[in-house]
């Protein structure tokens, strides 16, 4: 009998419509939904780690009414291509510019959620004339107040973290409840929500390649954010893009207070707080994201 976690992965019912393939200069293959179109503005919106692009299934149709949409399954994720290599920041910040260039996307505002929103803030630091705004939820560069689980402490651990990753794959409910600190209640959420995340969930469980790509791009983060926060008060002032911080108050993956000391360190930052919301607010408040992002790029 097949296993039914090892089928490809579905599309969110509304983003079918816009699925569509991506083959990069160097023979990357990277899963996308596009809106397509020429219009402005042009909306990169990546996700955080262990993820896919059907995170943005409650964001992504509002948005595509303001402008062309544009969300990839990032390399060692979803369904794209998982090459063996290390999942650096600065790997996946190469990837997505060699996506926009192929897209022929010469500016684009960066919307990223968690570890996304780490790779958004470092491409706007570093190619401020491909960046025309900035959108981080639940994370950015800012890293200074860190509270990790003792689970993912024994992840960064090498033959452990692998262990304990293909030990979920003993007991799909197991699977499932390792997402519960990710919202403020994942049992709260629409059934067909929870049906989906269950799904997806084991899919990424079962998938060695995915595995490899998820604890690379973990240890790689862990070892790499804290040696950023000494320099971080000297580059942040700099930065004159546009930004937006949107954060859950009661996110429990980054503290809100990540959030706060962005806004001091970065004058062209500005915060906004979703009250009772927790890490993965895109998902669990959708609506209240529309909102701010909307008011956010409303003229004048």
């Amino acid at each position: 009998m097949n296993n039914p976690y090892q089928q490809p992965m579905p599309a969110w019912p509304t983003l079918q419509a816009y699925a569509s393939q991506v083959i990069l200069p160097d023979g990357l293959h990277l899963h996308c939904y596009d809106s397509a179109g020429s219009g402005e503005p042009v909306f990169l919106l990546i996700h955080g780690l262990g993820d896919e692009a059907d995170t943005w299934r409650g964001v992504f149709p509002a948005l595509a009414q303001h402008g062309r949409v544009i969300a990839p399954d990032l390399p060692g994720f979803g369904r794209s291509d998982k090459p063996k290599t290390a999942y650096t920041i600065m790997y996946f910040c190469r990837v997505l510019l060699a996506l926009m260039d192929q897209l022929q996307v010469e500016r684009a505002t960066l919307a990223g959620h968690s570890m996304g929103a780490v790779i958004a803030h470092q491409l706007a630091l570093e190619n401020p004339p491909r960046v025309s705004r900035l959108a981080l939820l639940s994370g950015s560069l800012v890293a200074s107040v860190t509270r990790l689980d003792l689970g993912t402490l024994l992840f960064l651990i090498p033959g452990l973290g692998e262990w304990m990753y293909n030990r979920l794959r003993r007991d799909p409910q197991a699977a499932f409840r390792t997402l519960a600190p990710y919202y403020r209640s994942l049992d709260g959420l629409p059934q067909a929500e929870r049906d989906f995340l269950f799904q997806r969930v084991n899919q990424r469980v079962w998938s060695d390649d995915q595995r490899d790509a998820f604890l690379s791009a973990l240890r790689g983060l862990a070892g790499w954010a804290p040696g950023q926060q000494k320099t971080l008060p000297v580059r942040l002032p700099g930065v004159v893009v546009p930004t937006l911080a949107v954060w859950g108050a009661a996110d429990r993956i980054n503290s809100i207070e990540n959030g706060r000391l962005l806004a001091r360190l970065q004058p062209s930052a500005r915060l906004v707080e979703i009250p009772g919301a927790g890490h993965n607010l895109h998902q669990e408040d959708p609506q209240a994201v529309i909102k701010i992002l909307e008011d956010w790029l409303a003229p004048g």
